[in-house]
C-alpha cells in the first residue's frame, strides 16, 4: 500500500484484518518507494504516474489498485478510473468506509475462514 499518511495507512491495514484478507501488506509512503520495493526502478512520479506505469507494465498490470484521496474533483476521479482503479475513496477516511471497499473488491487475495460464532458451536450436537 502506498500511502503517506499514518492514520490512513493504520485505517485500511484495521480493515484489511477485519475483512480477514490473509496476505501481508505493507506500507510504502511514496511511488518512487514503491516502485524500489518492486524494483521497476522508475523514480520521480506523482500518483496518477504511478498509476499509469503499474497499469501498462506487464508485471504489475494485475494488481487491483485502491486510491484513496483528498480529491473530490470529478475529472481526477473519472482520470484515476481510467488508468484501472478499481475503487476511489476520498479522504478523510473513516474505517467503515475502507471496510465496505475491502469487503466488495474482486481482489484474489487469500481470505481466511470465518469462525464459527460461540451460538454456532453450541449447536452443532457431537
Amino acid at each position: 500500500m502506498i500511502e503517506d499518511s499514518a492514520t490512513d495507512a493504520e485505517l485500511a491495514l484495521r480493515a484489511f484484518k477485519r475483512a480477514r484478507i490473509a496476505h501481508p501488506l505493507r506500507v510504502i509512503s511514496s511511488g518512487e518507494q514503491a516502485w524500489d520495493y518492486l524494483d521497476l526502478q522508475l523514480s520521480g512520479m506523482s500518483g496518477l504516474d504511478f498509476l499509469s506505469k503499474i497499469k501498462i507494465d506487464p508485471r504489475t498490470w494485475e494488481i487491483p489498485v485502491v486510491s484513496l484521496s483528498m480529491t473530490k474533483s470529478a475529472p481526477a476521479i473519472t482520470m484515476c478510473l481510467q488508468r484501472g482503479v478499481v475503487a476511489h475513496i476520498i479522504k478523510p477516511v473513516d474505517l467503515a468506509a475502507l471496510l465496505r471497499v475491502t469487503r466488495k473488491l474482486k481482489l484474489k487475495l487469500t481470505r481466511l475462514p470465518t469462525e464459527p460464532s460461540p451460538s454456532a458451536k453450541d449447536s452443532v450436537s457431537t
